[in-house]
């Protein structure tokens, strides 16, 4: 494939034109549009914008319509009152139970207050003011708005950047229970956090245990809760449309029952979108909230559908980063110190999912007891793909400590799997075929990079699935050992494995070498001229808001950092 300068001149120019009329926050990088033009002209699989296996002029129009018509949920929510709402002023530091709460002047005191001058069925405002403290929990919400282009919205106003602060003591943030259908209701700009409780006590954040439709919570901070955000419709019943953008949802905790940063069960269309999930599901300073197997920043459930997670910092979880059961999309996130990052799938039923673009860095252990490091788990999938990801540096040195790992009994089949252009580097155990039912599975274009533990490259746990799998044009480098690669109980070198396993042009690096494979979040820090520690970027991702947004802290930037950094030299 090959194209005249000036059919380069017009290709840059017509996608530079499309960012001029895309949203901020679609917009690529100009190294990624260069990258992704390199692969298009050279007919490289990675520019099949549209996943039908080939690279074609289709591709490059899909790519322009993506940019000139980019999601409308990108950057922020613009939200305006409509002619007929209603918009109640609160504030605890200026108001009064006594106002009509119709003006900045004449704000009321509480929340329950405003609850209570709110109609259902009508867009109507609840905006709290900002740099004020309110003790008190939300009312159980039963009203909604009209429609999702005029919701009921629970908002901040005035000119200071800190967010209202909603201190719930030992008591839920809001739970919305009982009958009546909840829609259009938008959270935003808000900081909910239950400051008295204790290791007796097991409040929700946010909970919608009902039937909801379009729910947004944007620009919020939820933290400290036995389950920050819960999304669970009655058995029979599904809600829809619930999007979680730019918010940080950290530190929930229980005691002798289960903590999620995010729990969802029976929705259809879950978003979560540019946030930071961090330490959800345990408690360094609370007996009895130790880490466990059960705990987990975000719980997705099988009853769910159409999942997309994308652009977020997922960290320091008591077990999963993300349990993506019913499937889904993941692309774009961060996974740092997760004791099993990814989790694709379930054990129950077939499902289909993409995980791609994302960065996993240094699995841990769930505890002493509880050894993982798993960087992406699959099982029981019927379609999946697995590309472009780089999953670096494992920080524990247990056998269950797998970058991809295909798991599963033989009445659970993982077929039509693609793994392709993903970088794994010093990991422990790298690629594991576990799961004997292993059918239609393409390994191309990986690089898989061990000078470290020196574990095999690839390993099948049974000689029966080097059938099922077909490899071709892949990099290794396992240093210190020549047997790069098992199957059963037995280590091959390359020219074995080849034989072995008819992979077609498996590569040695051969002195080939990563552009940077010192980088690492602390280095990232450093790069950001902040002093040499991990926990400073998480702290700063952990503070930011609308008012105080820097994309230096966000996903997208930290993941672009890593690409280039362990992408190979020529």
């Amino acid at each position: 494939m090959t194209y005249s300068l000036t059919r380069y001149v017009l290709l840059i120019a017509a996608v530079f034109m499309s960012w001029r009329t895309a949203d901020a926050g679609a917009q690529p990088t100009l190294q990624q549009f260069k990258a992704w033009l390199i692969y298009y002209t050279n007919n490289d699989i990675r520019a099949d914008y549209n996943y039908d296996g080939r690279v074609t002029p289709t591709d490059f129009n899909a790519f322009l319509i993506n940019y000139n018509n980019p999601p409308t949920n990108t950057g922020w929510t613009d939200l305006t009152p409509s002619a007929d709402s209603r918009v109640i002023y609160v504030s605890s530091s200026q108001g009064n139970d006594s106002n009509d709460g119709l003006s900045q002047n004449r704000p009321v005191k509480t929340i329950q207050k405003a609850y209570n001058l709110i109609r259902d069925g009508k867009p109507d405002w609840v905006s709290l003011r900002r740099g004020d403290t309110f003790f008190e929990s939300l009312p159980n919400w039963k009203k909604s708005g009209r429609s999702k282009s005029e919701p009921m919205v629970i908002t901040a106003y005035g000119t200071n950047s800190a967010r209202p602060k909603i201190l719930t003591g030992s008591s839920k943030g809001m739970r919305a229970t009982g009958p009546e259908f909840r829609k259009h209701i938008y959270f935003v700009g808000l900081e909910f956090r239950p400051h008295t409780r204790t290791a007796s006590s097991a409040p929700g954040g946010i909970e919608f245990i009902c039937d909801f439709q379009d729910i947004l919570i944007e620009d919020c901070k939820i933290t400290g809760y036995a389950d920050n955000l819960q999304f669970q419709a009655p058995k029979g019943e599904v809600g829809t449309d619930v999007r979680v953008r730019r918010s940080v949802i950290a530190d929930s905790w229980a005691v002798g029952q289960h903590s999620q940063g995010l729990y969802a069960a029976r929705v259809d269309g879950l978003m979560i979108e540019g946030c930071t999930f961090d330490h959800n599901g345990w408690s360094q300073t609370i007996n009895g909230a130790e880490p466990t197997i059960f705990n987990h920043n975000i719980y997705v459930q099988t009853s769910c559908d159409n999942l997309t997670v994308r652009d977020n910092i997922i960290s320091n979880a008591s077990s999963h980063g993300l349990q993506a059961r019913p499937g889904g999309t993941v692309t774009g996130n961060l996974f740092y110190r997760n004791s099993i990052s990814i989790l694709l799938g379930n054990e129950d039923e077939r499902t289909t999912g993409r995980i791609e673009d994302n960065i996993i860095l240094e699995g841990k252990d769930i505890s002493p007891d509880l050894r993982r490091g798993m960087g992406i788990h699959v099982q029981f999938v019927d379609q999946a793909k697995i590309r472009n990801n780089v999953i670096l540096r494992n920080g524990t040195d247990t056998g269950l400590s797998e970058a991809i790992s295909l798991i599963g009994g033989d009445n659970q089949p993982i077929t039509n799997l693609l793994v392709e252009y993903n970088v794994i580097y010093n990991w422990l155990n790298n690629v594991v075929i576990e799961n004997e039912s292993t059918r239609d599975m393409i390994f191309r274009f990986n690089v898989v990079y061990d000078n470290t533990n020196e574990s095999p490259a690839v390993r099948h746990f049974e000689s029966s699935t080097l059938n099922d799998v077909v490899s071709y044009n892949n990099t290794y480098y396992v240093g210190g050992t020549s047997n790069w690669f098992r199957a059963r109980n037995r280590y091959y070198s390359l020219n074995e494995w080849v034989n072995l396993s008819n992979e077609s042009n498996p590569i040695s690096i051969n002195g080939r070498s990563f552009v940077d494979a010192n980088r690492t979040l602390t280095r990232y820090a450093q790069y950001q001229l902040l002093p040499p520690n991990a926990q400073l970027v998480l702290n700063r991702a952990k503070a930011q808001s609308r008012l105080s947004w820097d994309e230096a802290y966000s996903a997208p930037a930290i993941v672009e950092f890593f690409k280039d950094g362990y992408t190979l030299t020529n």
